[in-house]
C-alpha cells in the first residue's frame, strides 16, 4: 500500500467523541490514517487490502464462512449463487486471488420486486459440514466422499420468509456441542421449536399502541427477532431468547457468554420509543423488548434484560471477538462491530457489570461506501470482510496488523465469576418442565425464591423465569406470603404473566401495600411495571382499586427523574388520575429538549444519517412526545387553557424534524386526542386542529423537455463521460418537477413516504440510481416495501397497511399523500400477501429531456451541494 496519511484532526475529532485518550494502552496507537489505496480510515498500525472485486455476475455478496483449507464460502443475496474464494498468498506478488462458481447449492427463488432473492444470508463451517441459512430453510451440506465438492445438501429445518429480516448467521455453542442461530423480527419462530422462555408473550403496552405510520412491521408479533439452539442433526430446536428486531450475527466472549448487535429503526429517530443500534447480552430466557410501532419497551422494563451499550444509530451487521484474530493482546477481548449504513467497524471494550457487561465503543475504521454484509477472522489470524447488498457493488477485504509485535496484558473479566456461576444455576430450571415433575418442581422453587430479592438485575429475571417455568400451583400462594419489597414486586409479574385474570384484586391490593416512596429508584419502576403488567392482563380493576394505586404514586409525580416521570404518567394516564393532566403539561412547560449528541461526521456517510443531522438542527422534545401521547385520551382534569396548550404544542412539534415516520406519529397522537375530545372542548381550540399540509402537487414545476422514454442503458449514455458543468438550479427544480420531493426527503425537505435521498450517491452507483428511478420495482427495501390485501369477494387492494387491528385494516395507496386511508374491515380480507411492485411510479422521469435529467442526477449526486463539483466546469 502507499505510506498512510496521518489524520490529525480526525484523530482528535475521533479521540473526543469516543474517548480514545482514557485509559490507552502505551502500545497501541489512538491515531487514525487515510489508506490511500482503499480510501479507508483506520487506526495507525493497521493496513487495509482490497483482496477482490465482486463482478456484477457473481452479485452482491452478504455471507462468508472460512471452510478448513482457508478459503472463503460466500453468496449473492440474490440469485447469482454460491462461490468459494481461495485467497492469494500473503507475501508472494504473484500469487492471485481464485473465485469458482459452486454448484448444487439449494436456492428457493422469491420474488421481490423485479429482484428474485433467496441466496444464502448465513454461513458456517463445522462439524465437517457446512451449515447455511436461508430465507426459506436451514441447511447442512457435505462433501461426502472427499473429492473437495460438496455432493449431499439436506434441508433441517423451513424457515419463515422475513425477506431482510430473515434468519442470518450461525456460530458454534460455547461448549461446542451445539449451533446458535439468529433471526429478524419478520421470520416467525419455525414449527416445532420449544422455548426457554414460557410461551406467554404479549404486546404488554398500558396504553393503546399506535402503529408505524408508515406501515413498517404492522402485525410483527411477539416473540419477534430470536436466537435457537439447535442440535448437530438439526433435529432438536430451542429458543433461548428474542425481542430483537433484526441482529445479525453472534458472538461468545472467552468465558463462554454470548452477545448480539440489534438494530434500531430509523423511522423512529425523535420519537420517545426510538431504540439505537445496541448490544445485547444474550442471557438464558432473555427478552428484549422488541415490539412494533410506539410498544417497544424501554430498556429498564423490569420483565426484560437491557443492553450492553446503545450504540447509536446504523444497521449492525457481523460481529466478532478479537480472540479469533492475530491482533495485539490490547485488541484480544474487543468485541468487533460492524455496520452497514455507516461504513463502520467499532470495537467494544467490556467491564463486568454484576453478572453482565456494560460497554464502551470506539471506531476502529470507516469507509465510504463500505456497506459491510459480512465479517470474520481468517485462520491467519487477519480480519476479512464484504461489502455489497441490495444488489450494490461488492468487495472482499483484509485488515492486516503490521504494526510493532509488543507483549501485553489480555484483559480478564473474571472478577464477577460467582454471579455469573449463580445465574447459570437458576438458568439450568429454564424451559418447560415435564408433567409430574412436582416434587422436581418444589425444589427449582424454594431454591429460585430468595434470588427474586438480589441485587443483581440479570440474577432476578434468572431467577423469576426459573419460578415461571414450573407449575403455578406450587408458587401461587407463595406471590401473597412474601414479605419483602423488591420480591414481591416480581413475584407479583411472574403472577400477572401466569395467574388468572381474577387475581386482579389480590395482586393489586399486595402491591398497594408496597410504599411506592419508600422503594429506590429501579424498585419503583419495577413497582410501576407491575402494576401495568397487572392492568394490561387480569382484570380491569375498582373505582376503589384505582384511587388505592393513585393514592400510592401520584403524590411522588413528579420525580424529577426522566424514567420515572415516563412511567408514572403512562400509569397514572392510564388510570385517568385527576391531576395528570395538570402535572404533566405543567412538566411540559419545564421539559427541556435533549441534545441528540451523534456524531455528525459518520451520520454524514448516508442518506439515513440526514434525517438525524437535521433533527440535531430541529430536534423534537422526545420526552414531552411521551406525555403528549399520554394524555391523549385522559378525559379528567383538563383546563380550557391546558387543552389549548396541548394542541399547541402538537402542532409547533409537527414542523420538528425526526425520522420518516416522526410527522406521522405526532398526527396520530393528535388525533386520536382529538376523537377523544369531549364535544364542548372540541369547539374552543378548533382552530388548533387542522393538519399540516401535504405537498401541492399542482403548484410543482413541469420539465421542459422533450419527453423521452428512457431506459437505464440510455440514461447512462449521458454519463460516459465525467459528468461536469451542470446546472444546480436546474436539478433542484428536476427534483421537483420529477415529483420526487413528494416522497422523499431532500436536504430536510419533502415528503416522508420514500428513503431520503439527501446522500444517496455516497451509497449507489449514478447506474443504481437510474435503476431505482427508472425500475423502481428492481430492488424495493423491506421498509418501503407494499402489501397486496386480497379480499374474500376477489377483490385486492394495495399499498402500505398503516394499522391494523381485529376491526379493519387501513391502506395507504397514494405514495404521495398517505394521510389518505383506504378502510376494509378485517373479517373481509383473505391474504395479506407482500406486493413485488414498488408503490413509486415507474417513468417518472419520462417527461424530462437529457439536459434536465444530467441535472437531476447531478443534483443527486451533490447531496444538495451547489458547490460541489459536478457544477464546475473545470
Amino acid at each position: 500500500m502507499n505510506p498512510p496519511t496521518l489524520l490529525t484532526t480526525t484523530s482528535l475529532i475521533f479521540c473526543l467523541t469516543f474517548g480514545c485518550g482514557k485509559g490507552a494502552i502505551d502500545e497501541v496507537s489512538n491515531r487514525y490514517v487515510l489508506d490511500e489505496d482503499t480510501q479507508i480510515t483506520l487506526i495507525e498500525g493497521f493496513d487495509a487490502e482490497l483482496i477482490y472485486s465482486v463482478p456484477k455476475e457473481q452479485g452482491s455478496w452478504v455471507a462468508m464462512a472460512f471452510d478448513p483449507k482457508g478459503r472463503i464460502i460466500v453468496s449473492d443475496q440474490d440469485s447469482n449463487g454460491v462461490f468459494r474464494v481461495t485467497l492469494p498468498e500473503e507475501g508472494n506478488p504473484n500469487s492471485e486471488v481464485n473465485v469458482e462458481s459452486l454448484e448444487g447449492f439449494p436456492y428457493d427463488p422469491i420474488p421481490w420486486g423485479s429482484r428474485t432473492v433467496g441466496g444464502a444470508l448465513g454461513f458456517l463451517y463445522a462439524f465437517d459440514s457446512l451449515y447455511m441459512s436461508s430465507m426459506k430453510g436451514f441447511y447442512r451440506i457435505r462433501d461426502t466422499d472427499g473429492d473437495d465438492t460438496f455432493d449431499e445438501f439436506t434441508l433441517l429445518k423451513k424457515l419463515h420468509v422475513g425477506y431482510e429480516h430473515s434468519a442470518h448467521c450461525m456460530i458454534k455453542t460455547e461448549d461446542g456441542e451445539g449451533l446458535y442461530l439468529v433471526s429478524g423480527n419478520h421470520s416467525p419462530l419455525p414449527d416445532g421449536v420449544v422455548s426457554l422462555q414460557p410461551e406467554v408473550w404479549g404486546l404488554d403496552s398500558l396504553l393503546p399502541a399506535m402503529p408505524d405510520s408508515n406501515g413498517h412491521a404492522v402485525g410483527v408479533r411477539a416473540p419477534a427477532g430470536w436466537v435457537c439452539r439447535i442440535s448437530l442433526d438439526g433435529k432438536d430446536w430451542t429458543m433461548i431468547s428474542s425481542g430483537f428486531r433484526n441482529s445479525v450475527d453472534l458472538a461468545i466472549n472467552r468465558e463462554g457468554e454470548m452477545f448480539t448487535y440489534d438494530s434500531d429503526l430509523e423511522f423512529d429517530i425523535g420519537s420517545p420509543w426510538y431504540r439505537p443500534t445496541r448490544v445485547n447480552h444474550v442471557t438464558s430466557a432473555s427478552e428484549f423488548g422488541w415490539r412494533a410501532g410506539s410498544a417497544k419497551w424501554p430498556e429498564y422494563f423490569a420483565d426484560s434484560n437491557g443492553s450492553v451499550i446503545d450504540v447509536g444509530p446504523g444497521s449492525p451487521t457481523a460481529i466478532s471477538f478479537g480472540h479469533h484474530s492475530n491482533y495485539p493482546d490490547y485488541y484480544q477481548d474487543k468485541l468487533f462491530l460492524c455496520d452497514w449504513t455507516f461504513g463502520t467497524i467499532y470495537t467494544l471494550d467490556m467491564e463486568e457489570n454484576g453478572s453482565s457487561y456494560t460497554g464502551t465503543k470506539k471506531e476502529f475504521l470507516n469507509g465510504t461506501p463500505l456497506n459491510i454484509t459480512a465479517m470474520r477472522f481468517g485462520p491467519d489470524g487477519h480480519m476479512y470482510f464484504v461489502i455489497g447488498g441490495r444488489n450494490t457493488d461488492s468487495k472482499l477485504y483484509r485488515i492486516r496488523y503490521v504494526g510493532e509485535k509488543s507483549e501485553g496484558t489480555k484483559k480478564s473479566l473474571v472478577a464477577n465469576q460467582e454471579l455469573r456461576d449463580l445465574r447459570h444455576s437458576l438458568e439450568a430450571f429454564h424451559g418447560k418442565q415435564e408433567s409430574g415433575d412436582n416434587h422436581d418442581g418444589i425444589a427449582v422453587v424454594e431454591k429460585s425464591w430468595p434470588y427474586l430479592g438480589h441485587e443483581d438485575r440479570n440474577i432476578r429475571y434468572a431467577a423469576r423465569l426459573a419460578i415461571e417455568c414450573q407449575d403455578l400451583d406450587l408458587w401461587q400462594d407463595k406471590v401473597f406470603a412474601e414479605t419483602d419489597s423488591r420480591a414481591s414486586i416480581y413475584a407479583a409479574i411472574a403472577l400477572c404473566r401466569h395467574g388468572d385474570k381474577s387475581l386482579s384484586s389480590k395482586v393489586l391490593q399486595k402491591l398497594n401495600r408496597i410504599s411506592f416512596s419508600g422503594l429506590g429508584r429501579e424498585d419503583q419502576l419495577a413497582l410501576l411495571r407491575a402494576y401495568s403488567l397487572c392492568l394490561i392482563r387480569l382484570t380491569e380493576p375498582t373505582q376503589a382499586e384505582v384511587d388505592a394505586i393513585i393514592a400510592n404514586i401520584d403524590p411522588s409525580y413528579p420525580a424529577s427523574d426522566e424514567a420515572l416521570d415516563t412511567e408514572l404518567c403512562r400509569v397514572l394516564s392510564y388510570l385517568d388520575a385527576p391531576t395528570v393532566v395538570s402535572k404533566t403539561i405543567g412538566l411540559m412547560k419545564v421539559t427541556q429538549t435533549k441534545t441528540l449528541a451523534y456524531d455528525k461526521e459518520m451520520l454524514g456517510r448516508h442518506e439515513y444519517g440526514k434525517a438525524i443531522l437535521q433533527a440535531m438542527t430541529n430536534t423534537p422534545n422526545s420526552q414531552n412526545i411521551h406525555y403528549a401521547y399520554c394524555l391523549r385520551r385522559v378525559q379528567n382534569g383538563w383546563t380550557l387553557e391546558d387543552r389549548k396548550y396541548y394542541f399547541s404544542w402538537l402542532s409547533d412539534t409537527l414542523k420538528k424534524s425526526g425520522g420518516l415516520s416522526f410527522v406521522g406519529y405526532i398526527r396520530a397522537i393528535r388525533d386520536d386526542a382529538i376523537d377523544h375530545l369531549p364535544e364542548k372542548d372540541a369547539a374552543s381550540v378548533s382552530w388548533l386542529l387542522g393538519d399540516v399540509a401535504t405537498v401541492d402537487l399542482s403548484s410543482l414545476p413541469r420539465p421542459t423537455g422533450p419527453p423521452v422514454a428512457w431506459t437505464t442503458d440510455t440514461a447512462m449514455k449521458l454519463f460516459d463521460s465525467e459528468l461536469r458543468g451542470r446546472d444546480f438550479e436546474n436539478g433542484k427544480k428536476m427534483f421537483s418537477a420529477g415529483l420526487c420531493i413528494a416522497c422523499h426527503r431532500f436536504q430536510g425537505t419533502g415528503g416522508h413516504s420514500g428513503p431520503d435521498l439527501g446522500s444517496v450517491a455516497q451509497r449507489y452507483s449514478i447506474r443504481d440510481i437510474l435503476v431505482s428511478v427508472i425500475e423502481p420495482s428492481d430492488s424495493i427495501s423491506e421498509q418501503y416495501q407494499a402489501s397486496t390485501v386480497l379480499l374474500k369477494d376477489g377483490g385486492q387492494i394495495t399499498g402500505r397497511i398503516i394499522f391494523q387491528n381485529q376491526t379493519e385494516i387501513a391502506i395507504a395507496i397514494n405514495p404521495f399523500d398517505f394521510s389518505v386511508l383506504t378502510k376494509t374491515p378485517a373479517d373481509e380480507v383473505e391474504n395479506i400477501v407482500p406486493s413485488h411492485v414498488s408503490l413509486m411510479p415507474p417513468a417518472m422521469i419520462n417527461s424530462m429531456n437529457k439536459d434536465e435529467l444530467a441535472d437531476l442526477m447531478a443534483y443527486l449526486i451533490s447531496g444538495g451541494d451547489s458547490k460541489h463539483a459536478v457544477f464546475k466546469t473545470k
